[in-house]
Protein backbone atom coordinates (compact mmCIF):
# COMPACT_ATOMS: atom_id res chain seq x y z
CA UNK A 1 0.00 0.00 0.00
CA UNK A 2 2.75 2.44 0.93
CA UNK A 3 4.88 1.51 -2.03
CA UNK A 4 2.09 2.39 -4.44
CA UNK A 5 1.73 5.85 -2.84
CA UNK A 6 5.44 6.68 -3.05
CA UNK A 7 5.53 5.93 -6.77
CA UNK A 8 3.16 8.79 -7.49
CA UNK A 9 5.19 11.46 -5.55
CA UNK A 10 7.94 13.39 -7.27
CA UNK A 11 11.41 12.25 -6.13
CA UNK A 12 12.33 15.72 -4.96
CA UNK A 13 9.05 16.39 -3.22
CA UNK A 14 9.85 14.50 -0.04
CA UNK A 15 13.36 15.97 0.24
CA UNK A 16 12.19 19.56 -0.16
CA UNK A 17 9.44 19.02 2.36
CA UNK A 18 11.59 17.76 5.23
CA UNK A 19 14.81 19.68 4.55
CA UNK A 20 13.22 23.14 4.16
CA UNK A 21 14.53 25.73 6.77
CA UNK A 22 12.19 26.50 9.60
CA UNK A 23 12.21 30.29 10.05
CA UNK A 24 9.33 30.38 12.54
CA UNK A 25 11.20 28.69 15.42
CA UNK A 26 12.42 30.92 18.26
CA UNK A 27 14.97 30.48 21.00
CA UNK A 28 12.41 29.13 23.49
CA UNK A 29 11.54 26.28 21.20
CA UNK A 30 15.22 25.40 20.67
CA UNK A 31 15.75 25.12 24.46
CA UNK A 32 12.76 22.82 24.78
CA UNK A 33 14.03 20.66 21.93
CA UNK A 34 17.45 20.44 23.56
CA UNK A 35 15.96 19.21 26.87
CA UNK A 36 13.79 16.70 25.03
CA UNK A 37 16.88 15.37 23.32
CA UNK A 38 18.56 14.63 26.66
CA UNK A 39 15.41 12.92 28.04
CA UNK A 40 15.00 10.83 24.88
CA UNK A 41 18.59 9.64 25.16
CA UNK A 42 17.86 8.38 28.70
CA UNK A 43 14.60 6.56 28.02
CA UNK A 44 15.18 5.40 24.45
CA UNK A 45 17.01 2.14 25.36
CA UNK A 46 14.15 1.03 27.63
CA UNK A 47 11.51 2.13 25.16
CA UNK A 48 13.28 0.43 22.30
CA UNK A 49 13.67 -2.83 24.24
CA UNK A 50 9.99 -2.90 25.30
CA UNK A 51 8.75 -2.15 21.82
CA UNK A 52 10.89 -4.87 20.28
CA UNK A 53 9.63 -7.39 22.83
CA UNK A 54 5.98 -6.46 22.25
CA UNK A 55 6.08 -6.46 18.46
CA UNK A 56 5.36 -9.73 16.63
CA UNK A 57 8.37 -11.38 15.05
CA UNK A 58 8.12 -12.07 11.35
CA UNK A 59 10.36 -14.50 9.58
CA UNK A 60 12.28 -12.94 6.78
CA UNK A 61 11.43 -14.68 3.54
CA UNK A 62 14.32 -16.36 1.83
CA UNK A 63 15.47 -15.17 -1.53
CA UNK A 64 14.64 -18.54 -3.13
CA UNK A 65 11.11 -18.86 -1.73
CA UNK A 66 8.56 -16.58 -3.40
CA UNK A 67 6.15 -14.75 -1.09
CA UNK A 68 2.54 -15.52 -1.86
CA UNK A 69 -0.05 -12.76 -1.85
CA UNK A 70 -2.24 -12.53 1.23
CA UNK A 71 -5.39 -13.44 -0.69
CA UNK A 72 -3.89 -16.73 -1.84
CA UNK A 73 -2.69 -17.63 1.65
CA UNK A 74 -6.06 -17.11 3.31
CA UNK A 75 -8.06 -18.84 0.59
CA UNK A 76 -5.84 -21.90 0.15
CA UNK A 77 -7.39 -25.09 1.64
CA UNK A 78 -5.68 -27.02 4.41
CA UNK A 79 -4.58 -30.02 2.43
CA UNK A 80 -2.60 -31.81 5.13
CA UNK A 81 -5.24 -31.74 7.88
CA UNK A 82 -7.72 -34.17 6.36
CA UNK A 83 -5.26 -36.14 4.28
CA UNK A 84 -5.68 -39.89 4.67
CA UNK A 85 -2.56 -41.66 5.88
CA UNK A 86 -0.85 -43.92 3.43
CA UNK A 87 0.19 -47.52 3.93
CA UNK A 88 2.19 -47.86 7.08
CA UNK A 89 5.74 -49.09 6.65
CA UNK A 90 6.89 -52.45 7.93
CA UNK A 91 7.45 -52.42 11.66
CA UNK A 92 8.93 -55.11 13.90
CA UNK A 93 6.83 -53.78 16.79
CA UNK A 94 3.56 -54.12 14.89
CA UNK A 95 4.53 -57.61 13.70
CA UNK A 96 5.33 -58.66 17.25
CA UNK A 97 2.06 -57.21 18.55
CA UNK A 98 0.05 -58.98 15.84
CA UNK A 99 1.78 -62.30 16.56
CA UNK A 100 1.10 -61.86 20.26
CA UNK A 101 -2.60 -61.23 19.64
CA UNK A 102 -2.87 -64.33 17.41
CA UNK A 103 -1.10 -66.45 20.03
CA UNK A 104 -3.60 -65.34 22.67
CA UNK A 105 -6.49 -66.01 20.29
CA UNK A 106 -5.27 -69.55 19.49
CA UNK A 107 -4.70 -70.25 23.16
CA UNK A 108 -8.27 -69.21 24.00
CA UNK A 109 -9.52 -71.30 21.08
CA UNK A 110 -7.81 -74.41 22.42
CA UNK A 111 -9.30 -73.76 25.87
CA UNK A 112 -12.76 -73.37 24.34
CA UNK A 113 -12.36 -76.62 22.41
CA UNK A 114 -11.35 -78.44 25.58
CA UNK A 115 -14.44 -77.11 27.34
CA UNK A 116 -16.62 -78.23 24.41
CA UNK A 117 -15.06 -81.67 24.66
CA UNK A 118 -16.24 -82.04 28.26
CA UNK A 119 -19.77 -80.91 27.32
CA UNK A 120 -19.89 -83.25 24.33
CA UNK A 121 -18.78 -86.16 26.51
CA UNK A 122 -21.59 -85.49 28.98
CA UNK A 123 -24.12 -85.27 26.14
CA UNK A 124 -23.00 -88.60 24.66
CA UNK A 125 -23.33 -90.28 28.05
CA UNK A 126 -26.82 -88.83 28.45
CA UNK A 127 -27.68 -89.98 24.93
CA UNK A 128 -26.73 -93.55 25.82
CA UNK A 129 -29.23 -93.39 28.66
CA UNK A 130 -32.06 -92.41 26.29
CA UNK A 131 -31.73 -88.62 26.16
CA UNK A 132 -32.53 -87.11 22.74
CA UNK A 133 -30.32 -84.29 21.61
CA UNK A 134 -31.72 -81.11 20.13
CA UNK A 135 -30.07 -79.56 17.08
CA UNK A 136 -27.66 -77.28 18.95
CA UNK A 137 -26.47 -80.16 21.11
CA UNK A 138 -26.14 -82.39 18.07
CA UNK A 139 -24.09 -79.73 16.31
CA UNK A 140 -21.86 -79.33 19.37
CA UNK A 141 -21.14 -83.05 19.53
CA UNK A 142 -20.51 -83.32 15.79
CA UNK A 143 -18.28 -80.24 15.53
CA UNK A 144 -16.27 -81.14 18.65
CA UNK A 145 -15.62 -84.62 17.31
CA UNK A 146 -14.15 -83.18 14.11
CA UNK A 147 -12.12 -80.55 15.96
CA UNK A 148 -10.57 -83.04 18.37
CA UNK A 149 -9.01 -84.88 15.43
CA UNK A 150 -7.24 -81.66 14.45
CA UNK A 151 -6.23 -80.63 17.96
CA UNK A 152 -3.06 -82.69 18.46
CA UNK A 153 -1.25 -81.67 15.22
CA UNK A 154 -2.43 -78.08 15.66
CA UNK A 155 -1.09 -77.84 19.23
CA UNK A 156 2.24 -79.41 18.19
CA UNK A 157 2.69 -76.85 15.41
CA UNK A 158 1.57 -74.03 17.72
CA UNK A 159 4.17 -75.04 20.32
CA UNK A 160 7.10 -75.63 17.94
CA UNK A 161 6.55 -73.27 15.00
CA UNK A 162 3.73 -70.82 15.74
CA UNK A 163 4.82 -68.72 12.75
CA UNK A 164 3.42 -71.44 10.44
CA UNK A 165 -0.14 -71.17 11.78
CA UNK A 166 -1.21 -68.28 9.46
CA UNK A 167 0.09 -70.23 6.45
CA UNK A 168 -1.78 -73.36 7.55
CA UNK A 169 -4.97 -71.34 7.98
CA UNK A 170 -4.50 -69.83 4.49
CA UNK A 171 -3.52 -72.97 2.56
CA UNK A 172 -4.91 -75.84 4.67
CA UNK A 173 -7.90 -74.55 6.68
CA UNK A 174 -9.21 -78.10 7.13
CA UNK A 175 -6.34 -78.74 9.59
CA UNK A 176 -7.39 -75.94 11.96
CA UNK A 177 -10.10 -76.44 14.64
CA UNK A 178 -13.18 -74.29 14.19
CA UNK A 179 -12.58 -72.56 17.53
CA UNK A 180 -9.20 -71.28 16.25
CA UNK A 181 -10.49 -69.63 13.08
CA UNK A 182 -11.09 -65.86 13.07
CA UNK A 183 -14.09 -64.25 11.42
CA UNK A 184 -11.92 -62.81 8.63
CA UNK A 185 -10.36 -66.21 7.95
CA UNK A 186 -13.79 -67.86 7.87
CA UNK A 187 -15.13 -65.31 5.40
CA UNK A 188 -12.07 -65.73 3.18
CA UNK A 189 -12.57 -69.50 3.16
CA UNK A 190 -16.23 -69.07 2.25
CA UNK A 191 -15.31 -66.69 -0.58
CA UNK A 192 -12.88 -69.19 -2.02
CA UNK A 193 -15.48 -71.98 -1.81
CA UNK A 194 -18.05 -69.70 -3.43
CA UNK A 195 -15.75 -68.93 -6.39
CA UNK A 196 -14.93 -72.60 -6.85
CA UNK A 197 -18.58 -73.67 -6.79
CA UNK A 198 -19.64 -70.97 -9.24
CA UNK A 199 -17.07 -72.21 -11.79
CA UNK A 200 -18.13 -75.82 -11.32
CA UNK A 201 -21.79 -74.93 -11.70
CA UNK A 202 -21.13 -72.96 -14.88
CA UNK A 203 -19.21 -75.87 -16.38
CA UNK A 204 -21.99 -78.32 -15.53
CA UNK A 205 -24.65 -76.11 -17.09
CA UNK A 206 -22.59 -75.75 -20.29
CA UNK A 207 -21.79 -79.45 -20.58
CA UNK A 208 -25.09 -80.87 -19.31
CA UNK A 209 -26.56 -84.00 -20.77
CA UNK A 210 -28.82 -83.50 -23.75
CA UNK A 211 -32.42 -83.57 -22.65
CA UNK A 212 -31.67 -82.14 -19.16
CA UNK A 213 -32.20 -78.43 -18.58
CA UNK A 214 -32.72 -76.02 -15.71
CA UNK A 215 -36.45 -76.70 -15.90
CA UNK A 216 -35.81 -80.26 -14.67
CA UNK A 217 -34.40 -78.83 -11.41
CA UNK A 218 -36.92 -76.02 -10.94
CA UNK A 219 -39.04 -77.81 -8.33
CA UNK A 220 -39.12 -80.83 -6.06
CA UNK A 221 -41.60 -82.64 -8.32
CA UNK A 222 -39.39 -82.03 -11.37
CA UNK A 223 -36.33 -83.48 -9.59
CA UNK A 224 -38.40 -86.45 -8.39
CA UNK A 225 -39.48 -87.11 -11.98
CA UNK A 226 -35.84 -86.89 -13.07
CA UNK A 227 -34.92 -89.38 -10.36
CA UNK A 228 -37.42 -91.88 -11.71
CA UNK A 229 -35.84 -91.62 -15.15
CA UNK A 230 -32.11 -91.42 -14.35
CA UNK A 231 -31.89 -92.51 -10.70
CA UNK A 232 -29.69 -95.53 -11.42
CA UNK A 233 -27.10 -93.36 -13.17
CA UNK A 234 -26.61 -91.34 -9.95
CA UNK A 235 -25.86 -94.25 -7.65
CA UNK A 236 -22.38 -94.00 -6.15
CA UNK A 237 -21.22 -97.29 -7.61
CA UNK A 238 -22.30 -96.19 -11.10
CA UNK A 239 -20.41 -92.88 -10.99
CA UNK A 240 -16.79 -92.95 -12.15
CA UNK A 241 -14.00 -91.65 -9.94
CA UNK A 242 -13.56 -88.37 -11.86
CA UNK A 243 -17.15 -87.25 -11.34
CA UNK A 244 -17.28 -88.64 -7.81
CA UNK A 245 -14.22 -86.55 -6.95
CA UNK A 246 -16.01 -83.50 -8.39
CA UNK A 247 -18.99 -84.23 -6.13
CA UNK A 248 -16.70 -84.40 -3.07
CA UNK A 249 -14.90 -81.22 -4.11
CA UNK A 250 -18.18 -79.35 -4.47
CA UNK A 251 -19.37 -80.50 -1.03
CA UNK A 252 -16.12 -79.39 0.60
CA UNK A 253 -14.72 -82.90 1.13
CA UNK A 254 -11.17 -84.07 0.48
CA UNK A 255 -10.84 -85.67 -2.94
CA UNK A 256 -7.15 -85.63 -3.86
CA UNK A 257 -5.30 -88.98 -3.80
CA UNK A 258 -8.51 -90.74 -2.75
CA UNK A 259 -9.72 -93.98 -4.27
CA UNK A 260 -13.22 -94.56 -5.59
CA UNK A 261 -14.18 -96.39 -2.40
CA UNK A 262 -12.86 -93.58 -0.17
CA UNK A 263 -14.77 -90.94 -2.14
CA UNK A 264 -17.96 -92.96 -1.94
CA UNK A 265 -17.57 -93.41 1.82
CA UNK A 266 -16.98 -89.68 2.39
CA UNK A 267 -20.09 -88.70 0.44
CA UNK A 268 -22.13 -91.35 2.22
CA UNK A 269 -21.08 -90.10 5.67
CA UNK A 270 -21.77 -86.48 4.73
CA UNK A 271 -25.28 -87.27 3.47
CA UNK A 272 -26.04 -89.34 6.59
CA UNK A 273 -24.99 -86.47 8.82
CA UNK A 274 -27.08 -84.02 6.79
CA UNK A 275 -30.11 -86.32 6.99
CA UNK A 276 -29.89 -86.44 10.79
CA UNK A 277 -29.46 -82.65 10.92
CA UNK A 278 -32.36 -82.11 8.50
CA UNK A 279 -34.69 -84.15 10.71
CA UNK A 280 -33.83 -81.90 13.66
CA UNK A 281 -34.28 -78.74 11.59
CA UNK A 282 -37.66 -79.87 10.30
CA UNK A 283 -38.70 -80.60 13.88
CA UNK A 284 -37.77 -77.11 15.17
CA UNK A 285 -38.60 -75.27 11.93
CA UNK A 286 -36.40 -73.30 9.55
CA UNK A 287 -37.49 -70.03 11.16
CA UNK A 288 -35.81 -71.06 14.42
CA UNK A 289 -32.34 -70.75 12.86
CA UNK A 290 -30.29 -67.59 13.15
CA UNK A 291 -28.54 -65.98 10.19
CA UNK A 292 -25.21 -67.52 11.15
CA UNK A 293 -26.79 -70.98 11.46
CA UNK A 294 -28.49 -70.53 8.09
CA UNK A 295 -25.20 -69.66 6.42
CA UNK A 296 -23.44 -72.63 7.94
CA UNK A 297 -26.26 -74.99 6.95
CA UNK A 298 -26.19 -73.68 3.38
CA UNK A 299 -22.40 -74.13 3.18
CA UNK A 300 -22.62 -77.74 4.37
CA UNK A 301 -25.29 -78.57 1.79
CA UNK A 302 -23.52 -77.00 -1.18
CA UNK A 303 -25.82 -73.99 -1.44
CA UNK A 304 -25.09 -70.30 -1.70
CA UNK A 305 -24.48 -68.56 1.62
CA UNK A 306 -22.85 -65.27 0.53
CA UNK A 307 -24.31 -62.25 -1.25
CA UNK A 308 -27.87 -63.50 -0.73
CA UNK A 309 -30.63 -62.34 1.57
CA UNK A 310 -31.80 -64.15 4.67
CA UNK A 311 -35.10 -64.89 2.94
CA UNK A 312 -33.20 -66.57 0.11
CA UNK A 313 -31.34 -68.75 2.61
CA UNK A 314 -34.56 -69.89 4.23
CA UNK A 315 -36.20 -70.69 0.88
CA UNK A 316 -33.21 -72.68 -0.33
CA UNK A 317 -33.04 -74.63 2.95
CA UNK A 318 -36.77 -75.46 2.74
CA UNK A 319 -36.25 -76.72 -0.80
CA UNK A 320 -33.41 -78.91 0.38
CA UNK A 321 -35.52 -80.33 3.24
CA UNK A 322 -38.32 -81.20 0.83
CA UNK A 323 -35.81 -83.06 -1.36
CA UNK A 324 -34.05 -84.79 1.51
CA UNK A 325 -37.25 -85.94 3.23
CA UNK A 326 -39.10 -86.79 0.02
CA UNK A 327 -40.97 -90.09 -0.15
CA UNK A 328 -39.72 -92.17 -1.90
CA UNK A 329 -36.17 -90.94 -1.16
CA UNK A 330 -34.28 -89.27 -3.98
CA UNK A 331 -30.96 -90.78 -4.97
CA UNK A 332 -28.15 -89.06 -2.97
CA UNK A 333 -26.00 -88.59 -6.09
CA UNK A 334 -28.82 -86.74 -7.85
CA UNK A 335 -29.40 -84.68 -4.71
CA UNK A 336 -25.80 -83.41 -4.84
CA UNK A 337 -25.92 -82.95 -8.63
CA UNK A 338 -29.07 -80.83 -8.32
CA UNK A 339 -27.24 -78.44 -5.95
CA UNK A 340 -24.35 -78.22 -8.41
CA UNK A 341 -26.71 -77.47 -11.29
CA UNK A 342 -28.78 -74.91 -9.36
CA UNK A 343 -25.94 -73.12 -7.55
CA UNK A 344 -25.90 -70.12 -9.88
CA UNK A 345 -29.71 -69.90 -9.96
CA UNK A 346 -32.18 -68.25 -7.60
CA UNK A 347 -34.99 -69.94 -5.71
CA UNK A 348 -38.28 -68.25 -6.53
Amino acid sequence: MFASGVNHVHPGGLQSRFDAPRTTQNTYCSDISTSKTHVFRLISPLHHRNCIASLPRFKKPSSTTPVQPESNITSSPEKHVNATPGKQPFSITRLYQKSKELAVFYKNGVKLLWGNRKKAKELREAQRQGYKLNRKEFQLVHTTKKDMRKLIPFVVILAILPELIPFIVAFAPSLVPSTCVTAAQLEKSQREAFTKRVKMSENIVKSSVEGISARDFSSVDAIARLDRLYGLDFLYQNIDRKHLAAYCNFMGLGHKFATHGMLKQRLKKRLEYLLHDDLLISKDGVDSLTLEELQKAAEERGMRSLDVSEDHLRRSLRTWLNLQLHKPPITPGLLVFSRMFRYISDYK
